[in-house]
């Protein structure tokens, strides 16, 4: 494998522009972590953050080694991940368990005047933890498909930049929040979706390369797929009666 090979699989740009993962994560969980670590936050929170702080480094520096014909070591440091990613679905379930056990106590976990005064709390519990389930399924199938297909080079490397990208809901949308309150302008329909919609014009972009270089477009549609799924049970399961039951047993 070697740096003509990557390029002719996925953008040639891939490995700088993964980069940029590192400062909206950062800057996107300062207010609620990073600025926050020596608080009073649950034991795993920190669990998890390292966890996914390891994730991010190895996504990031993975290309650069495909780049850098450092086959052996990309497909070293890559087994680590084996362990890793339990870990890292593990943690994120107990950190949605307590994101809901949190909001079912009570506790005031949206902007103010987001959920109805007489709003069960069951249900706004349910709601508040929709987002992170979304993503951390999304993160679970994907990061299956790429080790299932760690043989094929171009299902492999479009499964893991969509696992890769899972990230991006959780910090991009805090970050693009914070935007907007320093400009004092509301988090509308176009800013909840700006991510959503980023990360489906990045497959469609791929789609469109692995069309003209002749490549199969199963990977990159496969991941269209299950994005528009994603996107469309975050619209319809909040306040359904069938997640609130689901949510209350998993939770």
């Amino acid at each position: 494998m070697s740096k003509s090979i990557i390029e002719r699989v996925s953008f040639p740009w891939l490995a700088w522009a993964l980069l940029l993962l590192l400062p909206i994560t950062f800057f996107g969980f300062y207010p609620s972590y990073f600025g926050r670590i020596n608080g009073s936050l649950p034991i795993i929170y920190h669990i998890h953050s390292v966890m996914m702080l390891a994730w991010l480094l190895l996504v990031i520096g993975q290309p650069f080694l495909i780049n850098y014909n450092k086959i052996r070591l990309h497909k070293l440091i890559g087994k680590v991940s084996y362990v890793l990613m339990p870990l890292i679905i593990v943690s994120g379930y107990f950190i949605l368990r307590f994101s809901y056990q949190r909001a079912l106590s009570g506790v005031d976990v949206g902007p103010p005047g987001y959920y109805p005064e007489d709003l069960p709390l069951h249900i706004k519990a349910a709601e508040f933890v929709v987002i992170g389930i979304v993503y951390w399924v999304w993160l679970i199938i994907y990061y299956t498909l790429g080790v299932v297909f760690r043989k094929n080079l171009l299902a492999h490397a479009t499964f893991m930049l969509a696992a890769s990208l899972t990230i991006l809901g959780p910090s991009g949308d805090r970050l693009i929040g914070q935007i907007c309150d320093a400009l004092g302008l509301p988090f509308n329909a176009i800013a909840g979706n700006f991510v959503f919609a980023l990360v489906a014009a990045v497959f469609a972009s791929l789609l469109i390369l692995h069309y003209k270089k002749k490549l199969s477009p199963a990977p990159a549609l496969i991941v269209l797929m299950l994005h528009g799924i994603g996107v469309f049970l975050f619209y319809t399961m909040p306040y359904h009666p069938a997640w609130n039951a689901l949510a209350a047993f998993l939770f």
